[in-house]
């Protein structure tokens, strides 16, 4: 395989492990640890835990009202 194209395989691997972090961002272990998961796994196996995770639960702010 000539390198060029070896180089925008893991180009576009790495594009797709951003996106999937770009989905996995407001779950309970964030951007970068789904980046670094689909990196070590696949992106599609990450993207299919995404669904499975928690998304992270966040307090309301009482308002005050006068």
């Amino acid at each position: 395989m000539p390198p060029l194209v070896l180089t925008e395989l893991v180009l576009v691997y790495l594009v797709l492990c951003m996106v999937v972090g770009f989905l996995g961002r407001r779950r309970r272990i964030g951007y970068w640890g789904f980046v670094f998961l689909s990196v070590l796994l696949t992106p599609l196996m990450t993207g299919l835990f995404i669904f499975f995770a928690a998304p992270v639960k966040r307090r309301r702010v009482a308002t005050k009202r006068a």
